[in-house]
């Protein structure tokens, strides 16, 4: 059974201002659709795109399903992107993570084991946004979003999570970067001078400050 991978890419991007969705923002010449999607395609032998039937989502290569309906919010995403690649190991991603690095993941994915879920808490929050689920995780998510539950958190939460804190994830190649969250105007500015700083510090090498 291989790895799969759930592209969550719901956003409205209302906070970003820009008049459209947030999957069509840019960082570093590339939408947050096509950097998150790339990401997963390192790590993933299927990936899936999740989002509301009726939002518009710039070109990408995966297949799309709608979100689960009468259910609005990321969870619903989720579960509908973990049933329709039919159970096993997963790889769920937001759109809004454009530093976060195939490494990182696949660091969270080595973790599983036999847990429910490998969740980051940068800065002491859960992130289920950025995180591995084990292959019964789609029943469960299932279950509590039927239930009426609508945080992705608290649902994640009951799956008997790994959490990593900071000085784990710290530990890990992309490190807490990896986990910066775009949500506003100021937001993706911040990202693209990450960005601009990472690419710079590829460039020069380990040995340019020698």
């Amino acid at each position: 059974m291989g790895t799969y991978g759930v592209l969550v890419a719901g956003g409205r991007g209302t906070r970003l201002g820009l008049g459209r969705p947030k999957a069509f923002a840019e960082v570093g010449g590339r939408t947050l659709l096509a950097r998150a999607e790339a990401v997963l395609e390192t790590l993933c032998d299927r990936v899936v795109i999740a989002a509301p039937g009726d939002l518009p989502l710039p070109p990408h290569r995966s297949p799309r399903v709608a979100d689960e309906p009468e259910a609005a919010g990321p969870l619903a995403g989720m579960v509908a992107g973990l049933r329709f690649l039919g159970g096993g190991p997963a790889l769920v991603l937001g759109v809004d993570f454009p530093l976060m690095l195939p490494q990182t993941l696949a660091a969270l994915l080595a973790r599983l084991s036999s847990r429910g879920a490998v969740l980051p808490a940068p800065g002491g929050r859960l992130q289920p946004l950025a995180a591995a689920y084990g292959g019964a995780a789609a029943e469960s998510l299932a279950a509590s979003l039927a239930g009426g539950e609508r945080s992705a958190v608290a649902a994640a939460s009951a799956l008997d999570p790994l959490v990593l804190g900071d000085a784990a994830l710290a530990a890990i190649e992309g490190g807490l970067e990896s986990f910066f969250n775009l949500n506003t105007a100021a937001d993706l500015a911040e990202a693209e001078r990450r960005l601009a700083a990472r690419e710079a510090a590829r460039v020069q090498g380990p040995g340019a400050a020698a």
